[in-house]
């Protein structure tokens, strides 16, 4: 006796869900949580960037004033945040930089340092110097950026030409 076609295979419920509906689904969201955990841990790292990119403006900013004036000016690390300054041979004055809402640019809100980093001061040629008063000779400088959890940035300030990258 031959049984039929339909006969062999269970009836289906229709209450239920195939195995491969549910592959589906587990592959789909899957897929989704790749995408928002890869794009939540880029942001931390963006962040970092910009940061090192604005501290590379705000050094090619007090490079370029200082090419254009007779006082040494450069950047200044607090420990929490830094200054531009000009310095006229006596005196050092700290002044707000453009776009800045205040005096000090704050990094502490962000978890960032810039490790030893203490001074840098262009000469009227944009020669960098690692100390304030711009005295001494010419000195590159690397400046190591970082907020305790991703890779470490830096910017180096090339001796002599100031080359800032």
């Amino acid at each position: 006796m031959r049984q039929s076609a339909h006969n062999i295979f269970p009836p289906r419920s229709p209450d239920g869900f195939t195995v491969i509906e549910l592959i589906a689904v587990l592959v789909m969201i899957s897929v989704i949580s790749a995408v928002i955990l890869g794009r939540m841990g880029g942001d931390i790292k963006a962040d970092l960037d910009a940061r090192t990119d604005t501290l590379k403006a705000h050094l090619r900013y007090a490079q370029s004033r200082a090419m254009d004036s007779d006082l040494i000016w450069g950047i200044r690390y607090t420990g929490t945040g830094y200054f531009l300054f000009s310095f006229n041979g006596s005196s050092q004055s700290a002044i707000r930089i453009p776009d800045e809402e205040n005096v000090i640019v704050d990094l502490s809100g962000n978890g960032i340092s810039l490790g030893s980093f203490q001074a840098i001061s262009f000469d009227s040629w944009g020669s960098p110097y690692a100390n304030a008063t711009g005295t001494g000779s010419s000195a590159g400088q690397t400046i190591v950026v970082s907020d305790g959890s991703n890779p470490l940035n830096s910017i180096a300030v090339t001796k002599n030409t100031g080359f800032i990258q």
